[in-house]
């Protein structure tokens, strides 16, 4: 007879905290976790949950604000509006599948032709494939224009068609699928083609010599093996199209679809539930599909796999005729890519298209005049972020390849989410997220980090719990004398805080420095109690101490470059001068409770080389910094700063560093990072010495499609984006709506001149030929 037991909620929770104890013994892991965990927690899963929340509740500042609400969804049955929201959700998936059906179709001819069929100057057309994927999501709708609109040079000029009432043109939903193609096809390309050349020629080879025919072959044998490849790239192309914004905004015409929809909503009728609404209303069918992706993807493993197979099935195809049918075909498309490109930098140069094809490159000269402040903010936001998404997504990668934990595939997918989104709901889920204090998530996230420090100093759980709250309330008290009269008296009419209405107040700069003090304080303890690590837990304090007081100066020390810039005078300068004292301000002056964080990550490696008798005082002291610099003001109220950009470029290109890090890993023997712990090195010292120099290449390669992800986003950003930090591609399209369209151009070529200078620099510097092997560069585009 066997006896089973249920496990109760409280037995489940007690083998989460031993597995959480066991965790605790690996710092590299402890430590990886809590910042990777609060970074999704906080730039991920928030702001959809705030945008989940805001779609069925009325946002404050509103009448009835709170109250539950169904008005929008309501919307769909009501007859009032029911043909016109029906009507924009079937254009929404009509558009979605016929640019999923062409995507994969044009991506499966190129991969096989590249592949089986010896196409001549194969590098050259690989080269070519991928310029859509470095562009502006929008570039080909403005290209099409260029060449097929009403005034367009093959339209107009070439085969002198009138657009009379009636005729068909490039706006509406054709032409709208046919933009998505063109810009989404290079990543089918590249998902099939990396099947492709995974798939053991043997095979085939065997069934040719037992005389099968080659389509018999292609039919039973080669399609079967690229239907989850087929079947995910068809997926991942419909997500793809779906949260596409530019391309509807430029080349929709009378269509309306649901990211256009929600754009008006927010940035036309100020309709804040309404776009969150809408945003539920998209998220559902990408959602749904972006899981059935996920779902094909792993299938993958069924593939006969051998590593590289020799030769790749190169040259399979030798009939002539069938051969060249293929080549031409990619040709033909290759030249229509080339043509379109060709078409936004010959517009650019164009003094007024459609009417006088002169040649005038004073849209360049206005463009940097007018738009360099955006074009070097841009570049420069992207290059920040790029090292932040490409480390996260390192980190992510080895937590999930190489180490165990619960919830290994949330952390996984949750990184994944944020690319695989609409942009648009994840820019309003920031907007609504971040325009006050997200208060619960900075406690979770502190409660998280500060648990990591005390149990440096304590192994008990009740001791490390009052401990956490004794440093915790030290800080908070600091910030109390921070207060002012005005401040404190709402805070009064509490007993318990009554009592210190009697503290004296202090200003801001009196705050600041008592905070670097006791840094300095508990720097000079350390010299007396940290015997391991001595001198360098000295500097890291000082470090911390000097960076938290250059608060106080930096302003003042940047704040003369901007007359100076004038003073110089000219077109460039003054703008050069701005964005330089805006950059330095950026790096010196990050949001207070992101450097609270930080501090208490820092304060655990620190207060760790200390004696365990001293330990608790010195992390007591550090807590206090850490709580007090957390909590203080509108702690991560984001919304108008840079760091919004900065969180949503990202957040946007993690999964392709993931992605990036877990292929190049799966490739490495654990045995030899296994060798290095078994010699004496920890964690740490291992996954910097030997893991990341073997994944050094994924990470340049992440590094360069997140920074091209970044330049081209505009879905995400445009709701983002603010006078003091404007974004390159949200003025593209505003100088497109005011008619400007080969000042737009202009643009656009200079955000790929950019673009293809920053991928020459990096594959020089990194020795390697122009490729993205195991790279995912399909999730978070737009």
């Amino acid at each position: 007879m066997t006896i089973t037991t249920r496990s109760s909620p409280l037995d489940s929770l007690v083998r989460r905290y031993r597995e959480f104890k066991l965790i605790a013994r690996d710092p590299v892991l402890l430590v990886g976790l809590l910042v990777i965990g609060a970074f999704i927690l906080a730039f991920i899963v928030w702001p959809l949950a705030r945008v989940i929340y805001q779609g069925f509740f009325v946002p404050a500042g509103e009448k009835n604000a709170g109250a539950f609400s169904l008005e929008y969804f309501q919307n769909y049955t009501s007859p009032q509006y029911a043909l016109l929201y029906w009507t924009i959700f079937s254009d929404t998936l009509l558009m979605g599948l016929g640019a999923a059906i062409g995507s994969t179709l044009v991506g499966f001819l190129f991969a096989y032709t590249t592949v089986r069929c010896n196409i001549p100057f194969k590098r050259v057309v690989h080269a070519l494939t991928l310029v859509p994927t470095i562009s502006p999501p929008f570039a080909i709708a403005i290209a099409a224009i260029l060449l097929f609109g009403r005034t367009g040079l093959v339209t107009k000029d070439i085969l002198q068609i009138q657009f009379k009432p009636g005729v068909n043109d490039i706006y509406g939903l054709d032409g709208l699928i046919f933009v998505q193609i063109i810009t989404f096809f290079p990543v089918a390309y590249l998902i099939i083609r990396g099947l492709l050349e995974r798939i053991d020629p043997s095979m085939e080879e065997a069934a040719l010599a037992l005389g099968a025919s080659k389509f018999y072959i292609f039919r039973t044998i080669t399609l079967p093996l690229l239907i989850p490849g087929i079947a995910g790239s068809f997926l991942l192309m419909f997500v793809e199209a779906l949260a596409d914004l530019g391309n509807p905004i430029f080349i929709g015409g009378n269509v309306t679809v649901l990211s256009t929809q929600i754009w008006i909503a927010i940035n036309g009728e100020f309709n804040q539930q309404k776009g969150a609404a809408l945003s539920l209303v998209l998220l559902l069918p990408t959602l749904i599909v972006f899981l059935l992706q996920r779902y094909w993807v792993t299938r993958k493993s069924y593939i006969a796999v051998t590593g590289k197979p020799t030769g790749g099935g190169a040259g399979f195809v030798k009939e002539p005729i069938t051969r060249w049918t293929f080549i031409t075909l990619t040709f033909f498309v290759l030249l229509l890519v080339v043509a379109l490109y060709g078409s936004i930098f010959v517009g650019s140069i164009t003094k007024l298209w459609g009417i006088d094809y002169t040649l005038d490159f004073r849209h360049y000269g206005n463009a940097l005049t007018r738009g360099l402040k955006p074009i070097l903010d841009t570049t420069f936001l992207s290059a920040i972020a790029t090292p932040i998404a490409g480390l996260a997504g390192m980190i992510i990668a080895f937590l999930v390849v190489r180490k165990t934990f619960s919830g290994k595939e949330v952390v996984d997918f949750a990184s994944n989410l944020g690319g695989a989104v609409p942009g648009t709901i994840l820019g309003i889920g920031y907007i609504i997220a971040f325009i006050q204090a997200p208060l619960i998530i900075v406690v979770i996230t502190f409660v998280a980090l500060a648990y990591y420090l005390v149990s440096t100093s304590a192994q008990n759980f009740w001791m490390r719990a009052g401990l956490m709250l004794i440093g915790t309330f030290a800080g908070v008290g600091i910030n109390f004398l921070a207060l002012d009269e005005k401040n404190r008296a709402p805070l009064l009419s509490n007993p318990i805080i009554a009592p210190f209405n009697a503290l004296p107040t202090i200003d801001a700069s009196t705050w600041t420095i008592l905070l670097a003090a006791i840094l300095v304080l508990i720097a000079g303890l350390s010299l007396l109690f940290a015997p391991r690590a001595r001198r360098a837990s000295f500097i890291v304090l000082v470090l911390m101490a000097g960076y938290l007081l250059s608060r106080l100066y930096i302003a003042d020390l940047t704040q003369p470059l901007v007359p100076w810039g004038r003073s110089i005078g000219g077109d460039y300068m003054p703008k050069i001068a701005a964005s330089l004292a805006a950059w330095i301000n950026l790096f010196f002056l990050p949001p207070l409770a992101i450097l609270g964080f930080t501090y208490t990550v820092f304060a655990g490696f620190v207060i760790s080389q200390w004696t365990p008798r001293a330990r608790a005082l010195g992390m007591l002291a550090l807590l206090a910094v850490c709580a007090a610099l957390t909590f203080v003001g509108e702690t991560l109220a984001l919304v108008g700063t840079p760091y919004i950009v900065l969180a949503a470029y990202a957040v946007r290109s993690l999964p392709a560093s993931v992605r990036a890090g877990i292929a190049s890993l799966q490739q490495i023997d654990p045995a030899i990072e296994e060798a290095s712990t078994s010699l004496g090195a920890d964690a740490q010292l291992t996954f910097r010495k030997v893991t990341l120099p073997l994944i050094l290449p994924a990470f340049v390669a992440g590094l360069i499609f997140s920074f091209a992800r970044h330049m081209t986003s505009l879905s995400a950003i445009i709701f983002l984006t603010s006078p003091k930090w404007p974004i390159l591609t949200a003025l593209i399209m505003g100088e497109f709506e005011q008619g400007g369209i080969s000042l737009a151009a202009a643009y656009s070529m200079i955000l790929i001149f950019i673009v293809l200078g920053a991928i020459g620099l990096v594959y020089a510097w990194a020795g390697r030929a122009f490729r993205a092997s195991g790279i995912e560069t399909s999730l978070g585009a737009g």
